[in-house]
């Protein structure tokens, strides 16, 4: 299965907005995912949300009409595609943020799990501010 990557801040916000509902009204197995996704992830799109942020991995927000199945089933996913694609809409790259890892932290323990020290690989965790 090959995903086309997205174009514009609206595929993004809806990628977005999916796996907001997998986390509040998904199936278990849904919920599990979306987790999986957020503790796992090194690049991430924050969105402030009232007082606090919402952290969306770039491998999963970065292809355009993502849900669960899809992103399974991408066996060629890579956050060296979905990473440029981000930034050309964006118009910036990744970046560390110290006030956003803070806020990521955060985040993570209020989904019920501590953030992981580093991002997958091991590699510091980046962040682009929408």
């Amino acid at each position: 299965m090959c995903l086309n990557l997205v174009k514009n801040k609206n595929e993004i916000l809806t990628n977005g907005t999916l796996l907001d509902t997998y986390i509040s009204k998904g199936s278990e197995q849904e919920k599990e995912f979306a987790l999986a996704l957020i503790k796992k992830g090194t690049c991430f799109i924050a969105i402030k949300k009232g007082s606090s942020y919402k952290f969306y991995p770039s491998r999963f927000i970065g292809y355009a009409d993502n849900n669960m199945d899809a992103h399974l089933n991408n066996k060629n996913k890579d956050g060296r595609e979905t990473n440029p694609a981000i930034s050309d809409i964006l118009d910036c790259k990744p970046a560390f943020n110290l006030e956003l890892e803070k806020e990521y932290e955060r985040y993570c323990k209020q989904l019920g799990f501590s953030a992981n020290e580093k991002g997958s690989f091991g590699v510091e965790r980046k962040y682009w501010l929408l």
